[in-house]
C-alpha cells in the first residue's frame, strides 16, 4: 500500500479504479495492513466523490469507519499506546 503514494489527485477515475483493484487483489494480512488499506480505500472513494460520484462518499465514510475500528483494536492490543 505504501508505494501508492499519498497524492491520488493526479490520477484519472480509471487509474484510481485500477489502483484500487490491485490493492484488493493482495488482501492485507495484519491489522496494520488492514488499517492502511482502509485508509487508502477511503482516500480513493473520497476523491471519486469529489469528482461527482455521490455513492462514493458513502463508501469513503464506511472505509474510514473500518479504519478507525481496526486502529482502535490495535491500540487496545497495545495497551492504549498507539
Amino acid at each position: 500500500m505504501s508505494d501508492n503514494g499519498p497524492d491520488l489527485s493526479t490520477l484519472t477515475g480509471a487509474e484510481l479504479v485500477r489502483l484500487f483493484l490491485d490493492a484488493v487483489d493482495s488482501p492485507p494480512s495484519t491489522d496494520a495492513e488492514r488499517a492502511e488499506f482502509f485508509d487508502f480505500k477511503a482516500r480513493v472513494f473520497a476523491l471519486l466523490a469529489d469528482r461527482g460520484n455521490p455513492d462514493a462518499a458513502r463508501f469513503a465514510a464506511r472505509a474510514r469507519a473500518d479504519r478507525d475500528r481496526v486502529l482502535a483494536r490495535i491500540e487496545a492490543e497495545m495497551g492504549g499506546e498507539f
